[in-house]
C-alpha cells in the first residue's frame, strides 16, 4: 500500500476538473470487451487525477454470520495548498448495525460520506456569505444546496470493494447502470436527491489495497467487534420489552428489497 490511491501514477493540478467530463462519461463495453479490458482498469486510466477532485471517499462495510456489522467512511479533503491540489483536511466516520447486509453496510457508509461532505461544502457556502451580500441573498431564496449545482457540483473520487455498487455509478453508451439498482432501493432514493450536486467516479479496488479502504475495513470490524460484545448489556437494558434472546438471533443477511 506504498500508493495511498492505487493508482500507477497521478500528478497534482492547481484546479480541479471540469464537472463536463463526467456528463460525457460513459463505458462503451462493447468495445472493452472486444480488448479484453476490464472497466476498471479502462476507468483508471481515463479518470482524473486524485488531485482533480474535491473529495476523495473510502468506504468499507463488514458483517458476521451472527448479524452484526459495521461500516466506515473515511474522507480526504483536497484544496489548493501552496501551488498545487493536495489533500489539506481529512475525516474518518464509523457505526455498527445489527440485522444489514454487508452490501447495505459499505452503501451506507458511502452516504454517509457523501452526506458529510455535502455538509462541509454547505458550511464553506455559509461562511462566504458572511462578507458576499449577493450569495446571503442568494441562500435566502434559493437555499445552499443550490448553490451546489451544473459547474458548482463536488467532484468525489470513491474507493470500494464493492463491484455491483461501483458498477451500478457508471453508465454504458445507452445510459443505462452497468449494474442494476434492483436492491436496496430505500438507500438509492436517499442516493438520488444527494447525486445532481454531485460528480463521482466510483473506482473498484480489491480489499484492502488501497490505504485509505484498509483503515475503513479495521474501524467497521472494530465497530462491528465493540457491538457484539455489547449485546449482553443490549439485551439486559432492552428485556422489559425485547425478549432477551432476540440479541443473540442469527438475522438473515439477504436483501429483501
Amino acid at each position: 500500500m506504498s500508493n495511498p490511491h492505487g493508482r500507477s501514477s497521478w500528478n497534482k493540478h492547481k484546479w480541479p476538473k471540469e464537472t463536463t467530463w463526467w456528463d460525457d462519461l460513459e463505458v462503451d463495453t462493447s468495445a472493452l470487451s472486444e480488448r479484453g479490458i476490464s472497466v476498471f482498469d479502462w476507468l483508471e486510466e481515463a479518470a482524473p487525477d486524485p488531485y482533480e477532485h474535491d473529495y476523495i471517499l473510502y468506504t468499507d462495510g463488514s458483517g458476521c454470520s451472527a448479524g452484526y456489522g459495521g461500516y466506515a467512511a473515511v474522507i480526504e479533503k483536497v484544496d489548493l495548498k501552496g501551488e498545487e491540489r493536495d489533500v489539506v483536511d481529512s475525516w474518518a466516520l464509523a457505526a455498527a448495525t445489527y440485522g444489514s447486509t454487508v452490501q447495505r453496510c459499505e452503501f451506507t457508509a458511502m452516504l454517509e460520506g457523501v452526506h458529510h461532505i455535502l455538509k462541509d461544502r454547505v458550511e464553506e457556502i455559509h461562511n462566504s456569505a458572511i462578507n458576499d451580500e449577493e450569495l446571503k441573498y442568494r441562500l435566502g431564496t434559493e437555499g445552499h444546496l443550490q448553490q451546489i449545482m451544473g459547474p458548482e457540483r463536488i467532484r468525489i473520487l470513491w474507493y470500494t470493494d464493492r463491484l455491483n455498487l461501483a458498477k451500478a455509478l457508471l453508465f454504458d453508451e445507452n445510459g443505462d447502470p452497468l449494474n442494476p439498482r434492483t436492491t436496496e432501493r430505500d438507500l438509492w432514493m436517499r442516493w438520488s436527491f444527494m447525486a445532481k450536486h454531485l460528480c463521482v467516479t466510483p473506482m473498484h479496488r480489491a480489499r484492502n489495497v488501497v490505504q485509505g479502504q484498509a483503515i475503513c475495513d479495521g474501524l467497521a470490524g472494530a465497530g462491528r467487534g465493540a457491538m457484539l460484545t455489547l449485546r449482553d448489556k443490549m439485551a439486559s437494558i432492552s428485556q422489559q420489552l425485547i425478549q432477551t434472546e432476540k440479541w443473540q438471533k442469527k438475522l438473515t443477511q439477504v436483501a429483501r428489497f
